[in-house]
Formats: structure tokens, sequence, C-alpha cells
């Protein structure tokens, strides 16, 4: 883990980019403080059940559904379903623009 002020954050963004995609954790700091934290996604992202599955677990605890008693079986389903409505982002792309802006 390696960590970063917001400075030299924004001036070595690429640098920092490619340590993260290669496995690295970055903590951001301003002041000494640690703010935030940028890690690569896949440990979430890779099993898309799971996170179909805390998402489900999670409009359950405030009350917007119930979750069945019965197996998983129909919970496959509406996961399946569920990962082809949610969009897919180009982050690469959305960052390229967002710098395009700035020329």
């Amino acid at each position: 883990m390696k960590s970063v002020g917001i400075r030299d954050l924004k001036n070595n963004l690429s640098k920092y980019l490619h340590l993260v995609k290669s496995g690295e954790t970055i903590v951001i700091t301003e002041h000494e403080q640690v703010i935030a934290e940028i890690k690569k996604p896949a440990e979430f992202l890779k099993d898309s059940n799971k996170r179909v599955l805390l998402y489900l677990e999670e409009q359950s605890k405030i009350g917007k559904i119930k979750l069945a008693k019965r197996n998983g079986s129909q919970i496959e389903s509406i996961i399946k379903e569920f990962n082809h409505k949610m969009p897919k982002l180009d982050w690469e792309n959305i960052y390229d623009q967002a710098r395009s802006d700035r020329f």
C-alpha cells in the first residue's frame, strides 16, 4: 500500500493508475490525513453474483424487498437480468474525455 498527497497524485496520476492496475492500493492523504483509497475493483466486481446478492441484502435491510426462503434457483435468473441492466463503464475512455476538455 502506497500513500500519496493530493498534489503528487494529480501531477503523477498516470503513474499511480498504473500501480493500481498492477494490484497496488493507493491511499490519498490531505494534510497527512487519509481521505480516500484507490484500488483495483476486481476483488469486488469479479463475482457479479456476490455484487447482486449484496444489493438484494441491502434492499432487504431497508425494507424495500423481502428475500425468498427457497433455494437460489430463482435468484440466478434475477442476477442474470440485473447484470444485463448494469451499465458497463469504460473508465479509461471517461478519463481520456475528461483530460481532453482541459486542452
